[in-house]
């Protein structure tokens, strides 16, 4: 019989078994309190990333609109005339978008444009706290005249309106509505309708012009608000009248808003305001102002103060904000 090799005096190593349950169990408890304390600073990070990109895109919008002051001598109105266009596709040019701005018709009214001209997404138009992805509207985008296209004629979304003025009158953004950006005045064929200013049907838009300039920002114009983060309820994303297509010049409530008594900055997502400006940002909403700044104002700001700062020329200058 073969003889033993094992060395006498020497016993064979055992091999050690795996952590014990309890050992497991300490390991995930302590890395569950990491991840729970780590948790809060990982989503202020991405907030405030999400913020400087929101102030990002604002400061490419108070540019273009200076690079359009530049051009014309006149601020981009609001909308060039009822059911044409508004301002955020007349400053296209100047956000780099010129072969998306000579696709659009300028003759003609919003609902005749073709769907490259009004679905295209343009990324500085969305704050990502809110939503980055291309969306356009789903209900409302319609003309209220029964002589003309019927039914709902979608656009691109955008989370940002230009100031209409000190409200009530400027939640319609009107020729007489006090704010940086108000309607411009325009010749039609057929002309406008002498009873309610609006284009009749058919009817094709043959010139138009700002009504104000930075000459005209008596107040400052590093206290009057261009254009700010607009307010939308979660349930009316893309709904017309409040979050509809940002291109089209017939519905006010989608491309501005106005602020005074009645018209504070949103607070809360879910606030029932239909014409105010609001973000989805904690506490704050940012707006580009007349000197090209971008500001974050606090939510908690005075009614009548945010008032003061989106008319032009109240001569209720606002030193502190």
């Amino acid at each position: 019989m073969r003889a033993s090799l094992r060395t006498p005096g020497k016993q064979r190593l055992g091999c050690r078994g795996g952590f014990s349950l309890i050992e497991l169990l300490v390991v995930i408890a302590i890395i569950g309190v990491l991840v729970a304390l780590m948790m809060p600073a990982v989503q202020a990070s991405r907030e405030r990333a999400r913020m400087t990109q929101c102030r990002n895109n604002l400061k490419q919008i108070g540019t273009a609109i200076h690079s359009f002051h530049s051009q014309y001598d006149a601020l981009p109105p609001s909308r060039n005339y009822d059911h044409y266009t508004s301002w955020a596709f007349l400053i296209l040019p100047h956000l780099e978008q010129v072969n998306l701005f000579d696709n659009w018709d300028p003759a003609l009214k919003y609902y005749y444009q073709n769907d490259t001209a009004r679905l295209t997404h343009i990324a500085p138009y969305m704050c990502p706290t809110r939503r980055s992805e291309p969306a356009a509207s789903t209900q409302n985008d319609d003309i209220l005249s029964p002589y003309e296209i019927s039914g709902h004629v979608p656009g691109t979304l955008a989370d940002y309106a230009s100031s209409a003025g000190y409200g009530p009158p400027g939640i319609w953004n009107w020729i007489t509505s006090n704010g940086a950006m108000i309607m411009g005045d325009a010749t039609t064929d057929p002309p406008t309708v002498p009873i309610g200013g609006y284009a009749p049907p058919g009817a094709k838009l043959l010139t138009w012009k700002s009504r104000t300039s930075f000459r005209d920002l008596t107040d400052g114009s590093s206290n009057t608000i261009l254009v700010g983060e607009k307010h939308v309820r979660p349930s009316r994303f893309g709904i017309a009248q409040e979050d509809g297509a940002i291109y089209n010049g017939d519905h006010p409530a989608s491309f501005s808003r106005c602020g005074g008594p009645g018209y504070p900055l949103a607070r809360s997502s879910t606030d029932t305001y239909l014409d105010n400006f609001g973000s989805y940002h904690q506490d704050i909403c940012n707006f580009v102002l007349g000197d090209g700044s971008v500001r974050g104002v606090s939510v908690y700001i005075a009614t009548d103060i945010l008032g003061r700062l989106t008319a032009r020329n109240d001569s209720e200058i606002v030193s502190e904000f």
